[in-house]
């Protein structure tokens, strides 16, 4: 082989051993909400925010400062009233019902803070939930949900409900439940808020764990600015519907 030849070679060979840039899992540009009621409100005002897949990211303010609007047009709950949106690459300023429908199901997961498991349901019911919408077939989707429980610690509480469930183990089923569709992102609306401080820290500790195993983007809104420290590596503060940087 020829010395041309052969740089051609090795220069191809880096080129295929060079990390690709992955795109960003949040993108927003000049995203504007606002409410007309009794009151006009601008939640959201021009707001731009790029978050790289497999950022954890914490959004932290103030009540009234646009946080949870924000998480709502991420989850695909609401619409901007002007600007552009993306997640995991969809444009959801963009998407139908039934698009928007599919997006929540397949690309992002949510953590509320007061839970939201279904009382009647079983915790590996509740965590089931997602992959009944999903189509997966009965057995399938219960193997699923039960190795979800057991990451969080939970292979112990199949068949128990929430009422039967102390706070932090309604929150790991909660957690479980956001994951078991595994997927691009996930975001989370105060996951502490209901837990005492030990349990907050243990709650803290595992969403990390389970986020850094899978390289999943994670979003935070919380007033916390102790637990956003704690949980992302990335700190953006909400004032007035604008985000500013926050230094390390």
């Amino acid at each position: 082989m020829h010395d041309c030849d052969v740089r051609r070679t090795q220069h191809a060979e880096r080129r295929r051993l060079e990390p690709v840039d992955a795109p960003p899992a949040i993108v927003a540009r000049q995203l504007s909400k606002v409410y007309d009621g009794a009151h006009h409100v601008q939640a959201l005002r021009a707001l731009d925010i790029d978050v790289p897949s497999g950022q954890r990211v914490a959004v932290v303010g103030k009540s009234g400062s646009g946080k949870s609007t924000l998480l709502n047009l991420l989850a695909g709950l609401d619409r901007p009233t002007s600007g552009e949106l993306q997640v995991g690459g969809r444009p959801l300023h963009e998407l139908t019902s039934n698009e928007m429908a599919a997006y929540r199901m397949q690309t992002i997961g949510v953590i509320f803070q007061a839970f939201q498991l279904i009382p009647q349901r079983t915790a590996l019911q509740n965590v089931e939930l997602p992959l009944v919408f999903a189509g997966l077939p009965k057995n399938a989707r219960q193997q699923k949900a039960a190795e979800w429980l057991k990451r969080v610690g939970l292979s112990h509480r199949l068949d128990h409900h929430p009422y039967q469930l102390s706070g932090g183990e309604q929150q790991r089923v909660a957690i479980a439940r956001a994951l078991v569709n595994e997927p691009q992102v996930v975001l989370a609306d105060e996951p502490t808020g209901n837990l005492d401080s030990a349990t907050a820290g243990e709650i803290v500790e595992l969403i990390k764990e389970l986020c850094d195993a899978s390289g999943r983007t994670f979003l935070l809104v919380t007033h916390d600015t102790d637990v956003g420290h704690r949980l992302c590596n990335r700190m953006l503060r909400m004032s007035d519907g604008q985000l500013d940087e926050v230094a390390a």
